[in-house]
């Protein structure tokens, strides 16, 4: 695990002259926290289907699982749990990315800075130092896991009927091996910018960029610059803001805290990545620390082109009506559990089963369970 920051990247100032003018109050700020709404997905499902086959992207592994007379083609990152391997656990190099937000008017959003209500601690260091990136036993129910990272945990066991010490894979999981990145500062203009007031760490304020705006700059501009530090299609960046979220469209379409998606920024390549804001603005119900980077990094484990397909499912959750994908984080949005490690509570998020969306039963999850903390205890009911 490497840990740290080096140098100050700033990148160049792309505010056009157009953006000028006051920066938009939120106004009312929704409670409920979003993820993966708006993301302006620009690999295609043909794509993301070809990802298989590209000559540079993640380990992966592709098949097909039966739901009644439905057969599905699906990719997840790793090795398939169901095949027996000799070592089936995988390791992904992560570049963890700290992303300051400034504005024309001098605010700014730092998560490498102390924060105001922490003891001694940036939200770059609590990550740094979280569930996420740290190996921790885990039980779940009477159950060991064994030892891992809490989405190495999760994948373990959503999959028990094989990574179990009886199982095919007992040494099966997906594993990040952190390196942490010289902080980017981005300065927003002020046509997709917003902010609020009311938040009591940090800097007082909650921060909003259009998602639109954000994730095409992160496309054509961040993730290029750090290929000189190691960022390749074959390592997952992860791009962590503190108290900010992005918008959809509107600023009346907030707030999202977190996403991930793929791209091709080359014949032959697909680039995955996520983003997630570190949250103690206590705004959103349901968010804490590092529930949002939870969810995004269970979710590119388990759909990383955006393109697996499920039964329409909804009404549950963050989703108000029906989807079809395998997004493991979207069912229990605003579900976290506490977990102590180093002599801080932190809150990952609970997250769902694979046999949650593809209807199996038994669940071949961990107890018979639908989701990782027991929530969930049955299969996803048909949405229409």
């Amino acid at each position: 695990m490497a840990l740290g920051i080096g140098a100050l990247v700033v990148l160049p100032n792309t505010m056009p002259a157009s953006a000028a003018g006051s920066i938009r109050d939120l106004g009312h700020v929704p409670s409920t926290p979003l993820f993966d709404v708006g993301v302006p997905h620009s690999l295609t499902a043909a794509e993301a289907n070809s990802a298989t086959t590209v000559t540079v992207a993640l380990p992966h592994f592709t098949t097909k699982v039966k739901d009644g007379t439905s057969t599905y083609t699906y990719s997840m990152v790793g090795k398939n749990p169901s095949k027996a391997v000799v070592n089936a656990s995988t390791t992904i190099k992560t570049l963890l990315v700290p992303i300051a937000i400034k504005f024309s008017n001098g605010n700014t959003w730092d998560p490498t800075v102390v924060d105001s209500c922490d003891t001694g601690r940036s939200a770059l260091a609590r990550t740094q130092n979280s569930p996420v990136f740290v190996n921790q036993a885990w039980t779940l129910g009477s159950t060991s896991i064994g030892t891992g990272q809490v989405t190495d945990a999760f994948q373990r066991a959503e999959f028990w009927k094989y990574a179990q010490s009886t199982g095919v894979n007992p040494t099966y999981g997906v594993k990040l091996a952190l390196k942490t990145l010289s902080k980017v500062t981005i300065t927003v203009p002020n046509a997709d910018a917003a902010q609020a007031t009311g938040v009591p760490c940090g800097n007082g304020l909650l921060g909003a960029v259009s998602i639109a705006w954000l994730d095409s700059y992160l496309q054509s501009t961040v993730i290029p610059s750090l290929a000189a530090q190691g960022l390749t299609a074959r390592t997952l960046p992860i791009f962590l803001l503190h108290n900010v979220v992005e918008y959809s469209g509107t600023t009346s379409n907030c707030c999202i805290l977190g996403y991930h998606n793929a791209y091709q920024p080359a014949a032959g390549v697909v680039q995955t990545y996520g983003l997630a804001m570190y949250d103690n603005s206590s705004l959103f119900t349901g968010s804490s620390d590092i529930s949002a980077i939870t969810h995004e990094v269970g979710e590119w484990q388990n759909d990383p082109y955006g393109a697996n397909p499920t039964k329409p499912w909804g009404h549950i959750g963050q989703v108000s009506g029906c989807q079809s994908n395998l997004e493991v984080g979207d069912p229990l949005s605003g579900t976290t559990f506490a977990d102590s490690l180093g002599g801080f509570t932190y809150h990952p998020q609970e997250l769902a089963f694979f046999s949650w969306f593809y209807h199996q039963s038994p669940s071949i999850g961990v107890n018979g369970w639908y989701s990782d903390r027991g929530t969930l205890t049955s299969s996803a009911a048909a949405c229409a």
